[in-house]
């Protein structure tokens, strides 16, 4: 079983990821999916992993990315900012096309979890400008060989 961090919409502020650490132990990596991918380097740091990045609409200088597919625990994961690919059938299409189990976006800022036609979409929220009155969000990836699940975190203030 593996456990991955998957951010997005970072923004350069990655201070509030300290509200998350306590349940993001022992995480086996961290994925960024873009606006401010360079943050995956010091927030894989803060939970002592490695990291994947995707570069988003606001990484105009990045080396990232704009789409990586990841294969871990024979699951196929389409990683992505979704200002290119933006819409739930869009982004169906996309981890169709990529032969995906699973495809993580961001960009809306807005956490979502759902499974459309055996594909899990899994949008973290953000980070650091939340759309929700739950405040800033982040979202724990569960594989195993078997099966695939996602949960998000919701800013838990101490």
């Amino acid at each position: 079983m593996s456990k991955i961090a998957v951010v997005s919409d970072s923004h350069g502020s990655i201070e509030n990821l300290a509200y998350f650490t306590d349940r993001l132990k022992g995480v086996d990596a961290l994925w960024h999916l873009g606006d401010h991918a360079e943050d995956a380097v010091p927030l894989s740091a803060w939970l002592n992993c490695g990291c994947v990045a995707v570069r988003g609409n606001c990484d105009p200088f990045s080396d990232a990315p704009l789409s990586y597919t990841v294969e871990w625990h024979h699951k196929r994961i389409l990683l992505l900012h979704g200002h290119t690919v933006f819409g739930r059938l869009p982004l169906l299409y996309a981890a169709k096309e990529a032969r995906a189990d699973a495809v993580l976006f961001g960009h809306s800022h807005v956490p979502s979890i759902e499974t459309v036609e055996g594909v899990l979409m899994l949008n973290p929220g953000s980070l650091s400008r939340p759309r929700t009155a739950k405040g800033p969000s982040v979202a724990l990836l569960t594989l195993t060989d078997e099966a695939l699940s996602a949960e998000i975190l919701f800013c838990d203030p101490r």
